[in-house]
């Protein structure tokens, strides 16, 4: 199948989602599958990712915010047997990540009873 520039996963399948290859957000994050890293441009930091960080930050920058599309995603062979504590624990995981390579805190938010989802507003901020 072949993806356009912007694919959305409500179209597609996890198997889809996994097979981008360059997710971009505004020049300022940019997600590389093939490598497992996110690369940081504002101070060209490039931050190594596990494969269940790289499918998470997948679905962020996809904008899919819900938490049991990102649980369904990120452990697609497995989903049924995963609790919502794998899922929080990736999260609180992903924001340790991002805090040791020094990124700002706050840019991944809480959705309350939802899930979760980049802060884009504070992304966006940052290259102004």
């Amino acid at each position: 199948m072949e993806f356009k520039e912007t694919t959305f996963l409500a179209q597609n399948t996890p198997e889809q989602l996994h097979a981008l290859r360059h997710l971009v957000f505004h020049d300022i994050l940019t997600l590389d599958s093939a490598k497992n890293t996110l690369t940081w441009w504002p101070e060209h930091k490039v931050i190594s990712l596990n494969e269940s960080q790289k499918r998470f930050f997948s679905c962020l920058l996809l904008r899919i915010t819900s938490k049991r599309q990102i649980i369904a995603t990120v452990w697609n062979e497995s989903y049924p047997s995963i609790s919502d504590n794998n899922y929080h624990q990736l999260l609180f995981q992903s924001r340790a990540l991002l805090k040791r390579a020094g990124l700002p805190d706050g840019l991944l938010v809480t959705l309350p009873y939802h899930g979760v989802r980049l802060n884009e507003e504070k992304l966006m901020a940052i290259t102004r």
